[in-house]
């Protein structure tokens, strides 16, 4: 298992070396530049590595601008920009976020003129809005420790057999009520109690959050948006034998030979959208760095750092076969999963306050019981 692991690891790493190599070559002159591009943390671990490998650390090489990462949060980056005085040129949000804002007037449009074509046709309209463009699209899987199940042994496949403690006992790992919308907390309750996906939206809070009071006395961890890692870990701990957990975070420790695994089953498909942020200095240079991105070259760099899925189309052409086949979105993956709609979360209720609003209130209030 070792040796496999290390092979792995390496051809990786060369596979890495060889796409950034690859970025290096062509760079268009209307790329390059000087000064600076700010843009903001991922939430820290894996994702940031992999942004950091794979586009900043190239980006400032091939044009000559440098990336400067600022450690804030959206909260600080809005009231930023409404005294005038923006933190960050870039930032990156939720695809359920963007509306609000959009709404709110905290970014500005994207110039596309810096895209080429050939760029531009391998990208689907709808990853590139007026005011956003994709940055990357990402799971909320099925997870299970091979300690408890081992290779070849029944295991869990989806969300019903995550939430059937007859079939399989023991404890499980879930996102908390903070982390409802990014964990799929109550998508995931709501398929496992035998909701079909096509019905899955509008969702039925009373059916999610009964179900959700039913498997708590089996959840050994509640994890957050800003503790991801935690997911995977309690599989690796003994805290839980199942669960919910990020693709990238199971995928990446498999390949360090922890004894976790994933099913693609009923996953949830998720996304986040890169903006420019209103009124910052430094809009050209994100302009451009959103067009060297958006490269195939620099697509496939990304997927090889850390397993999420691209949004250039064209990147699978430089990926391994078995890599191209298992990202969230990909040709063969996709069916299986289900598109977790943002829209509807953003919906305003009567009240004024989001169908997310509530969900967390009420989240907070059941498991509080």
């Amino acid at each position: 298992m070792k040796s496999t692991t290390a092979k792995f690891a390496l051809g990786a790493a060369l596979l890495l070396a060889a796409l950034q190599t690859a970025q290096s070559q062509d760079i268009p002159d209307n790329l390059k530049g000087t000064g600076e591009l700010v843009t903001t943390t991922g939430g820290g671990g894996a994702f940031d590595d992999a942004r950091m490998k794979a586009w900043f650390a190239p980006f400032t090489r091939d044009t000559g601008i440098k990336v400067v990462v600022v450690p804030t949060t959206n909260a600080k980056l809005m009231a930023s920009v409404k005294v005038g005085q923006p933190e960050a040129d870039l930032t990156f949000v939720s695809g359920g976020e963007v509306p609000s804002w959009i709404d709110k007037g905290f970014v500005d449009k994207i110039d596309y003129s810096y895209f080429s074509q050939e760029t531009l046709a391998g990208i689907p309209k709808q990853a590139r809005s007026e005011y956003s463009f994709r940055s990357n699209t990402y799971s909320v899987v099925p997870t299970y420790s091979t300690k408890k199940y081992p290779q070849g042994s029944k295991h869990p496949e989806n969300w019903v057999d995550i939430y059937d403690v007859a079939k399989f006992p023991g404890k499980r790992a879930l996102p908390n009520c903070g982390n409802t919308l990014y964990g799929g907390l109550l998508e995931g309750a709501l398929l496992g109690d035998g909701v079909p996906p096509e019905k899955l939206y509008p969702l039925d809070f009373d059916r999610a959050f009964a179900k959700l009071k039913q498997i708590a006395p089996h959840v050994g961890r509640w994890w957050g948006w800003d503790e991801g890692g935690l997911a995977p870990q309690s599989l690796i701990d003994g805290e839980a034998d199942m669960g919910s957990a990020w693709n990238g975070r199971i995928v990446n420790l498999q390949k360090q030979g922890a004894p976790v695994a994933l099913s693609w089953d009923q996953s949830l498909l998720q996304y986040d959208d890169w903006v420019i942020v209103k009124g910052s200095p430094n809009q050209v240079n994100a302009a451009k760095f959103l067009a060297y991105i958006a490269r195939p070259e620099a697509q496939a760099a990304f997927a090889e750092a850390i397993p999420y899925g691209v949004v250039n189309k064209d990147a699978y052409k430089l990926l391994p076969k078995e890599l191209a086949e298992n990202l969230p979105g990909a040709p063969g993956i996709a069916e299986k999963q289900i598109t977790q709609d943002y829209a509807w979360w953003s919906t305003a209720r009567p009240d004024g306050h989001t169908n997310l609003d509530y969900a967390i209130e009420r989240c907070q209030a059941v498991l509080a019981q």
